[in-house]
């Protein structure tokens, strides 16, 4: 059986020392601080969980009183559940919100805002061959115009070949 005894050295030096049927055993510093600071590590690590926990509670029920339903006192596991069967939830609408017909529309418009950019930077910068820049806008046009038709279901081929030069634009 051991037990634990703390005796000041030199008025300002701790020694622990374990007491055995052989006498006192000095203990490790180690041994101390494990003893001391595994508690505290503990508490810390519990009360963030519980304001995590305070957290997601206030989302969840403003969440749920604004979809209709009556949340009355919940306990850590219902906070957990509901926020989970929530965010499964979201993640359903967020997929069936996904429309390819909005995901063309955006692409179109960022199609011609770049196509738009291309051209203020041609107008802007002085020395650029006006054939080089003619040919980069039509050819971009073309591309927007194909786009425009096949959004519309009527896919045509293009009415010029784009030229060599710009096919990997």
């Amino acid at each position: 059986a051991l037990t634990h005894d703390t005796h000041t050295f030199n008025m300002s030096y701790e020694i622990a020392y374990s007491v055995a049927e052989d006498g006192p055993q000095p203990v490790s510093r180690t041994y101390q601080y494990r003893k001391v600071m595994k508690p505290m590590l503990e508490r810390k690590r519990r009360a963030r969980i519980n304001r995590c926990l305070d957290e997601l509670k206030e989302l969840m029920v403003s969440a749920l009183q604004s979809e209709g339903e009556n949340v009355a006192k919940l306990e850590k596991a219902d906070i957990l559940e509901l926020t989970v069967r929530h965010l499964h939830k979201l993640r359903r609408q967020r997929r069936l919100s996904l429309n390819p017909t909005v995901d063309v529309d955006r692409f179109r418009a960022g199609f011609t805002h770049a196509a738009n950019e291309v051209s203020r930077c041609l107008a802007s910068i002085p020395g650029v061959d006006v054939r080089l820049g003619t040919q980069l806008m039509t050819h971009l046009g073309h591309r927007l115009n194909e786009m425009q038709r096949a959004a519309a279901g009527t896919e045509t081929p293009p009415a010029s070949p784009p030229s060599p030069a710009l096919s990997t634009v």
